[in-house]
């Protein structure tokens, strides 16, 4: 955990007005997964995107159950602004656990299910979803391992639902 420590004091340094505020904004994206549950719902009314948008809910519901129900109290991880509170957040004091990073996950859970269905909103999908996940650091308020836990139960759970659906999809097409 030391080398943890290490990373977000190098991330600390990096702080700004600017960037404050930028990070600031994108990690709301994230809370409470708003922003993706919005998009997927958005992606459910148009039949061309409609089974992107039920991978994306599909693939949260199953990273949700492993990171929130599953993980996080089983694991019960301190938050690193939780063990050293000298740290000045620029957010609220999360309450609940921070093993694995729920904004990382539900992010990366998105980019994965889009990514599946339409690479190029994929890619960009990723990029945002690389930003929430490095403003969990960034605001101090998950550790480097949370945050790559959160990344690859997303992938594999937005893949997973992906994979699943379009296979499901395309077999009763046939």
């Amino acid at each position: 955990m030391n080398w943890e420590f290490t990373v977000l004091d190098a991330i600390l340094s990096m702080h700004t007005p600017l960037l404050d505020t930028f990070f600031k904004t994108i990690t709301h994206l994230g809370d409470a997964g708003w922003f993706w549950i919005l998009l997927a719902l958005i992606l459910l009314i148009f039949r061309k995107t409609r089974i992107c948008g039920f991978c994306m809910l599909a693939g949260m519901a199953v990273g949700v159950l492993i990171t929130n129900v599953g993980l996080k109290p089983l694991v019960a991880r301190e938050r690193p602004c939780w063990i050293n509170d000298t740290v000045q957040l620029l957010v609220d004091v999360p309450k609940d656990y921070s093993f694995p990073s729920g904004h990382s996950q539900i992010s990366f859970v998105s980019a994965a299910a889009i990514f599946g269905n339409n690479r190029k909103w994929g890619i960009a999908a990723f990029v945002l979803a690389a930003l929430i996940a490095f403003s969990r650091l960034y605001l101090y308020v998950h550790f480097p391992t949370d945050v790559l836990a959160g990344m690859v139960i997303g992938i594999a759970s937005g893949w997973s639902m992906s994979r699943l659906v379009r296979k499901k999809t395309y077999t009763k097409e046939s």
